[in-house]
């Protein structure tokens, strides 16, 4: 005889026995499964008090509250279960991301067992990221394994057909392994992918979909047709996409809505400030020389800095290496000194400030103080150094606009020197300007004498032979001038042989020494960029001095180069005036003392 269930074996008991079951006693005791947590017995026992009182309001009530704590508790068990999924998944993307980066070090290594390693374990904590495949399958691909490489770099273009960089190397692999019609859909799929469908990035592409065309005798109007039938593909997934988009929206949470949209807005705001930063860049003279989709990339890391009357933009022995342009109003170049500031420079609008920074990468050696409220365009360091490297020639034409303020404030700083003296100079008092003769001769160098020089300043090997190829040499007794202060400059020098002195003839004083210069320093090159007179005197120091010349015409050739040469160039060029522009502030402050100016 089959066991009766214990719950039906109590009823029937009861029933038999009459023996009477108190409703308020089921009460009590479903009460105590409820505070236990027990709510499928403390419904049941409710549900029995139900029937014995039918028009008990408070047993109803209470079975109510043991359902809602059921439901409660269940909801809560399914989010704490979500939860740890949730951060399971997290933790598992972060180690798979973790891996992939430690992956792609081990392959610059050449330890590609480690990174495949690595890589493998990586599609085994997240199988839906692309990622992981795509560089695996790179990886057999650089050494040749194309059935590896296809099996992994199909199963990417799965997981992400959008990619304009995968879908030609799934080309490159189809065609290794012979598969001519899939390779010709994956080349048009990079094609299609690009953004810049006439630029040289997506020239390979159409070499590779032109020699398919001719290798399988495919018509033009056959490709034509190939092309639509892989633009509708793509449209296909882009509406599939787009399906799921809107579902997600039916069903997200308000909340999470508002944040996707926030981001959205965000994103539009963004890009309007973008397009305001850059015309704001492209009023500006100093930045008339850049193209304007490089103007738009140097938006991204600026932004204006509003200072109040006496504000600082930095601080003397400051270690930020940003540089600024004065947007409106006045910033003066001061420096503290035991007798006061001394002011080096007063800048107005459209003038870049703080590049010696920028270029030499060292503390400030000044104070940068809005003289009345004004703001300033800033422009980030750190982004700035990896785009430029990114961008040659962007950082060409940064280094123009660089080369072209420090010439325009050595020049000011040469001034400066002469109104300290002006007083004296009136009084016909001190030493009278003695007219130095020159005694130059041509002289002959060998050209790895000249490389040699080239290689110590860190040329590059086409600079290096165009400079050896197309520069003069010259050679100038001990105190012979090289050039004048005042005369017309058609020529750059550089020093390869002993030493050159530029000095600056100051009334009343006489003449004083603004800059020593040793072997591979350059001179003379301000005047090659403004066209303005020398400011300042160029004489053999201490013996003869050899120096190599380059006129207007070499060093137009010179910077005319490719921009990872010219780039070079124009650094070298920077640094050395940024240098010769530090030593004569200091001058500037050790001649106001002299002076009596404080």
């Amino acid at each position: 005889m089959a066991e009766t269930p214990a719950r039906t074996r109590f009823r029937t008991v009861a029933a038999e026995g009459s023996i009477p079951i108190d409703a308020d006693d089921l009460v009590a005791l479903a009460r105590r499964y409820v505070d236990q947590g027990m709510y499928d017995e403390a419904i049941h026992l409710y549900e029995m008090a139900e029937k014995l009182k039918p028009g008990s309001v408070a047993v109803r009530i209470n079975l109510a509250r043991a359902r809602d704590l059921k439901s409660q508790a269940e909801a809560s068990r399914y989010e704490t279960v979500r939860q740890d999924v949730d951060a399971q998944r997290a933790r598992d993307e972060v180690d798979a991301s973790q891996y992939v980066g430690l992956a792609q070090y081990y392959m610059a290594k050449d330890q590609t067992a480690k990174a495949i390693e690595l890589l493998e374990i990586a599609k085994l904590k997240t199988p839906n990221n692309y990622r992981p495949y795509e560089i695996l399958g790179r990886l057999h691909y650089s050494q040749g394994e194309w059935d590896a490489a296809h099996e992994e770099i199909v199963k990417a273009r799965k997981l992400n057909p959008f990619d304009r960089g995968l879908a030609e190397i799934s080309g490159r692999v189809e065609f290794e392994l012979r598969n001519f019609e899939r390779a010709m859909e994956d080349f048009v799929d990079a094609f299609l992918l690009s953004t810049d469908q006439k630029g040289e990035s997506t020239e390979p592409v159409r070499r590779m979909i032109n020699t398919l065309k001719r290798m399988e005798n495919i018509e033009t109007k056959e490709l034509n047709a190939r092309i639509k039938q892989r633009v509708e593909q793509l449209q296909l997934c882009t509406e599939r996409l787009e399906l799921r988009k809107d579902n997600l929206f039916k069903v997200e949470s308000k909340k999470g809505l508002r944040e996707i949209i926030q981001k959205i807005t965000r994103d539009a705001e963004t890009r309007d400030n973008l397009i305001a930063m850059a015309a704001g860049l492209r009023a500006l003279a100093v930045f008339q020389h850049i193209k304007d989709e490089q103007l738009i990339r140097l938006s991204k890391f600026a932004r204006v800095e509003t200072l109040e009357e006496g504000g600082r933009v930095f601080r003397e022995d400051d270690r930020s290496m940003d540089f600024y342009i004065v947007k409106n109003g006045r910033v003066d170049i001061r420096k503290d000194t035991p007798f006061g500031p001394q002011i080096l420079g007063s800048l107005t609008e459209g003038t870049i400030f703080g590049e010696m920074n920028f270029i030499d990468r060292t503390h400030r050696s000044s104070d940068a103080v809005a003289v009345v409220p004004s703001s300033c365009f800033t422009f980030s360091f750190s982004a700035l150094d990896q785009l430029m490297d990114e961008d040659k020639q962007l950082a060409v034409g940064l280094h123009w606009a660089f080369w072209r303020s420090l010439t325009e404030k050595v020049r000011d700083a040469n001034e400066q020197l002469k109104l300290f003296f002006q007083e004296d100079a009136k009084k016909g008092q001190g030493r009278k300007r003695v007219e130095g003769t020159r005694e130059m001769q041509q002289v002959t160098v060998k050209s790895e004498d000249k490389v040699d020089l080239f290689k110590e300043r860190g040329l590059s090997a086409g600079e290096m032979k165009l400079l050896a190829t197309f520069s003069s040499e010259e050679r100038f007794s001990e105190g012979s001038m090289v050039f004048r202060e005042g005369e017309k400059g058609e020529k750059l020098y550089i020093v390869l042989d002993g030493r050159v002195r530029i000095s600056k003839f100051i009334p009343g004083v006489g003449e004083e020494a603004l800059a020593v210069l040793d072997r591979g320093d350059f001179f003379g090159e301000m005047a090659l960029i403004d066209d303005k007179a020398r400011s300042a005197d160029a004489k053999a120091h201490d013996g003869d001095a050899t120096v190599l010349s380059i006129d207007r015409a070499t060093l137009n050739e010179i910077l005319s180069m490719d921009p990872h040469a010219s780039l070079q160039f124009l650094n070298l060029l920077c640094r050395m005036i940024s240098r010769r522009l530090r030593e004569i502030n200091e001058k500037i402050v050790q001649w106001k003392y002299m002076s009596g100016g404080f």
